[in-house]
């Protein structure tokens, strides 16, 4: 066996456990976008058709640099071309990405990007993460309460929270990735600011930054809107939960894949959680589509 081949098996028993399938396109970076909306196009030119919008300050994906005027980039889960003079390059760039699946068996996190770094966690094919930072070819992914990194020949961002088309859900992407802006920013009750926001004032706060008027607590923005049944979430609708002093105590913005973005009081700050747990499956109350 030669040098080469030997390098390789290397490199492949370093990135996973017990590696089944692989090859999917590796990232270089990330970037921001600094137009008002850029065009994702099918093809690296002004004449080809427009596969969605994205709005000024999303992050995507940088696949490649196809030449000085063209990257190659995956936006909310959908591959295309923008401009490089409208974005922003990072090699390294936090922020959230959306989500994406291990591509691969027993695919290995580590707690930095390195192959030489510990491993912390092996999951399976199909396991969905949410896509925190971009290092090189590598992602900044949690999963649960875990934060690591997973190799980008092993992660797939395709086909998981892909915007789709109409002008409905471009608003709703306006909304979503307003509010991503706001991770981490702390809990404070009452707080309707970026120095601190309670659960209805970091909703109310996007969507009047969005350009929508809308209530100001929980309870009153379950009456805003157009009802929407849990079957039908659509990302940007605002979801309502019970609480134990109130039928409508909390609320929050669905971002798709399960997911929604909310200030939570228990974690101290504005969080991703699973609509699906126990917890919001069982105080569920209902959602209302505002755009």
């Amino acid at each position: 066996m030669n040098r080469k081949n030997l390098k390789a098996i290397v490199i492949a028993s370093a990135l996973t456990c017990a590696l089944s399938v692989s090859a999917n396109a590796a990232s270089i970076g990330g970037a921001m976008v600094k137009a008002d909306a850029l065009n994702l196009r099918s093809k690296p030119s002004t004449d080809a058709s427009i596969i969605t919008l994205s709005p000024n300050g999303s992050l995507v994906v940088v696949g490649e640099k196809v030449n000085d005027s063209w990257y190659k980039v995956v936006y909310r889960g959908t591959t295309g071309y923008m401009a490089s003079d409208y974005l922003t390059f990072s090699e390294n760039l936090d922020g959230y990405f959306g989500s994406g699946r291990i591509y691969g068996t027993d695919v290995r996190l580590r707690d930095s990007a390195s192959m030489d770094s510990n491993v912390i966690g092996c999951y399976g094919n199909g396991t969905v993460m949410q896509v925190i930072g971009v290092y090189e070819n590598w992602y900044k992914v949690k999963y649960n309460s875990t934060v690591g990194y997973v190799h980008s020949d092993y992660f797939s961002l395709s086909d998981v929270n892909g915007p789709s088309e109409g002008e409905d859900s471009l608003q709703g992407q306006m909304i979503v990735d307003t509010a991503m802006k706001y991770i981490g920013v702390p809990y404070v009750w009452g707080g309707t600011s970026e120095s601190g926001f309670d659960c209805s004032g970091l909703v109310h706060y996007v969507y009047k930054e969005c350009g929508y008027s809308i209530d100001r607590t929980a309870a009153t923005i379950y009456d805003d809107g157009i009802y929407v049944s849990k079957s039908d979430l659509q990302i940007g609708d605002a979801i309502c939960f019970s609480s134990a002093s109130s039928s409508i105590g909390h609320v929050g913005i669905y971002i798709g894949g399960g997911q929604f973005i909310h200030a939570s009081s228990s974690s101290g700050s504005v969080i991703i959680s699973d609509l699906n747990s126990d917890y919001y499956t069982s105080h569920y109350v209902g959602a209302r589509r505002i755009v």
